[in-house]
């Protein structure tokens, strides 16, 4: 046990000994070039999935769904008395996957700069990688809310905010209710995106000092 513990503090002194420090010459005269594949997903209020599949089920139910909102408030609209306007998505959800992209250096003017750059949809062979997967993704219902409670000397409170406000079509279809609205959030316009989008591209990023036209 000693004779292999001192093997091995041998080897890592010997491996330390091996490095040495570079000066900024030193390094400007290296050349190289690395790489990385990788792989990026967004889920927004979905639930997670046990079995490796893209998340697609919207996790908020009831009285949580006022928590899977995004509201917007432009230039602080409000009335008289300071109660702002919202823009609010309701049941906002949606899951995103890009499986695959890659990002390297690659040489561009003819191998006088390099580029960082970024291959998504296809590879450096020509093959065409997976497209940009989209799982229930958009809102069930758009709607102008306001706040309540508000003075002009004070905004409205936490709980008062528009954008909290839950109000439902009646749960059966009347002469106001379709059938399909029955017992969901009110609103004037609903999105839902499922499917898959194929793109494919390269973005290079380098600089120069653009006294040789407009791509240097």
């Amino acid at each position: 046990m000693k004779m292999i513990l001192g093997s091995l503090l041998l080897l890592a002194s010997s491996a330390h000994a091996g490095l040495v420090g570079l000066n900024n010459q030193q390094l400007g005269e290296i050349n190289g070039q690395g790489g990385a594949d990788l792989n990026w997903t967004l889920s927004l209020n979905h639930k997670v999935t046990t079995d490796g599949s893209l998340s697609r089920e919207y996790e908020c139910k009831d009285a949580a769904s006022v928590y899977c909102r995004l509201a917007i408030s432009a230039n602080n609209r409000k009335d008289a008395n300071g109660n702002l306007y919202w823009l609010v998505f309701k049941q906002l959800q949606g899951t995103l996957q890009l499986e695959k992209f890659q990002l390297d250096g690659v040489s561009v003017g003819g191998g006088t700069k390099t580029a960082l750059q970024l291959r998504f949809g296809i590879d450096d062979k020509g093959n065409y990688l997976q497209p940009l997967k989209i799982r229930n993704f958009g809102y069930a219902a758009l709607q102008i809310e306001k706040d309540s409670g508000a003075t002009t000397t004070n905004p409205a409170t936490a709980a008062n905010k528009g954008y909290l406000n839950i109000s439902n079509y009646p749960n059966v279809s009347s002469t106001f209710t379709s059938a399909f609205d029955a017992g969901k959030e009110t609103g004037f316009t609903g999105l839902n995106v499922h499917g898959n989008l194929a793109l494919a591209g390269t973005l290079k990023v380098f600089g120069c000092n653009g006294s040789n036209g407009s791509r240097c």
